[in-house]
């Protein structure tokens, strides 16, 4: 009797261990042994799907979870429904069999021969990666490919590390010629990264970290100290981060420091001062400050007579009086004295001239009420002429002899001030003609001029023990001009003597020439 159109199928007889061994290929063939065509379609797309996820790359933790726990499903599954499934097996078992085998065994093999492919692509990569040829390594690395990754992913994804890792030192080599510190920062995250595998990578690191310094201490020696300063910073970074190092950082220092004192004095001072006030560390770096007392005196004292040349006496001064302060039982301490006394010198004459200064001709310096020493100044005592610099009275000046007077405030010993003129003492009285005098004429007393002077020495800035400055002349001329307005009432009742260039020069001599 047939059965009834709607009963439910029964399935294929067939094997549950070819069966089982058939779905173990993941490809649903098991279930197209027993004939379950929607299951073996289901089957094949499910695969289909993780094996393109592996391929792809997404995230192999899970995903290979995920398999593994597909194909224990879709083995045991097939070897339950192969168990239920009712008829005769005898006689055919061993065909269903080596059906089943034909198809998982090759994809086995296929997939044993991609571990493999990979395996040796992953050991020759790593190998010249450990060689720091990472070129090589990551050319080696191209031969992986999505079916690698379907067959061990856990391998390509070290192989990804790796290749992660080696962009990274390929990087850095890249940069250690131009940017040095980017490049020893890249190698410090190539370090960090799981797939690093040269171990020469920390030593490349302090190389460049070195090559860094060195750079820098070359520039310091130019006088830069913010270069000495980082140079020395990197240095320090070499000995605490990098063990071992001690003799290669000695090195560069000793390098450095051969390179003291350089050309130029005020150079040498600058990193001769840095190193001197830089505090020890207690390791080799403290070398530093040995080389200070054997080369930073004559570096001081040679950056004085520089700045002394360039007419920066201040700046002079502090350098020998460094010299002194630092160094008082050196050698050069004398030569220090004397640069100090040079650069005050100057500094004097220089203020002397500042406060000499006229923009008119009659016009009073600053000096006349202010004065200042100037050390440099001849001293005024014994015989003259002691030149002097006339201010006040251009006139005067005009009449005395040219030996009397300074042309330039260094060559001064006095400074004299002249003041407005005053009547003297009277010389002689003489009767003039006059309308409105009494018997017809009227008296005239002629006086002497007398200026107030201020007389300093210009070597101590003290004022001279003189108030004024008599000068006589002839009196008494026989015809007396004199001006008047609107209405001549006659001569005044006083007028100074006519002084000539002698009486002038008699005046001045007994201050100039005494």
């Amino acid at each position: 009797m047939d059965p009834a159109p709607d009963a439910p199928k029964r399935p294929a007889a067939r094997d549950p261990f070819a069966v089982a061994l058939a779905n173990a290929s993941l490809l649903g063939a098991g279930y197209a042994m027993l004939r379950r065509w929607r299951l073996a379609l289901g089957s094949a797309a499910v695969t289909l799907l993780l094996v393109t996820m592996l391929a792809a790359g997404a995230e192999t933790g899970w995903l290979r979870a995920a398999v593994v726990t597909w194909w224990l499903f879709v083995t045991a599954h097939g070897w339950r429904l192969a168990r239920r499934a009712r008829g005769e097996r005898r006689g055919r078992v061993r065909g269903q069999r080596l059906v089943a085998a034909g198809v998982t065994l090759p994809l086995l093999a296929v997939l044993v021969a991609l571990r493999l492919d990979a395996a040796g692509i992953e050991r020759d990569a790593a190998e010249a990666h450990r060689g720091g040829d990472c070129a090589r390594a990551l050319s080696v690395l191209d031969g992986l490919w999505p079916g690698h990754r379907v067959a061990d992913p856990r391998l390509v994804v070290r192989a990804e590390d790796a290749a992660e890792a080696c962009e990274l030192l390929l990087r850095a080599e890249r940069l250690d010629g131009s940017d040095r510190l980017r490049a020893a920062g890249v190698l410090e995250e190539y370090e960090a990264h799981p797939g690093a595998r040269w171990e020469g990578a920390r030593d490349r690191r302090a190389e460049l970290v070195l090559a860094e310094a060195t750079a820098e201490l070359d520039t310091a020696l130019t006088g830069d100290t913010e270069a000495l300063a980082t140079g020395f910073d990197h240095l320090a970074t070499a000995l605490g981060e990098f063990p071992g190092q001690e003799d290669a950082v000695g090195a560069v220092l000793d390098g450095f420091l051969d390179g003291l004192p350089v050309e130029n004095a005020c150079e040498t001072r600058e990193i001769t001062d840095w190193l001197g006030d830089r505090p020890g560390s207690g390791d080799v770096l403290d070398r530093a400050a040995e080389v200070v007392p054997r080369i930073a005196p004559a570096a001081i004292l040679g950056c004085g007579d520089d700045a002394m040349a360039d007419h920066e006496w201040s700046q002079a001064r502090e350098r020998y009086r460094q010299v002194l302060d630092q160094y008082p039982d050196h050698e050069l301490a004398t030569e220090a004295e004397e640069g100090v006394e040079r650069a005050e010198t100057a500094i004097e004459l220089d203020r002397l001239r500042e406060l000499v200064s006229v923009a008119y001709p009659n016009e009073e310096p600053a000096y006349c009420d202010d004065p200042e020493p100037y050390r440099g100044a001849a001293p005024y005592r014994g015989g003259g002429p002691h030149r002097a610099l006339l201010f006040g009275n251009s006139g005067h000046a005009d009449d005395l002899p040219s030996s009397w007077l300074a042309d330039n405030a260094d060559e001064a010993v006095l400074v004299i001030c002249v003041g407005e003129r005053e009547q003297g003492r009277s010389v002689e009285t003489c009767p003039y003609e006059s309308d409105f005098g009494v018997l017809g004429y009227q008296n005239v007393t002629f006086h002497e001029q007398r200026f107030p002077v201020r007389v300093y020495e210009v070597r101590t800035g003290r004022r001279v023990d003189v108030s004024n400055v008599s000068i006589g002349g002839a009196s008494c001329p026989e015809v007396l001009e004199y001006e008047y307005y609107t209405v001549d009432i006659g001569p005044p009742p006083d007028e100074y003597v006519d002084s000539s260039a002698a009486d002038v020069r008699a005046a001045y001599g007994r201050l100039i020439n005494p």
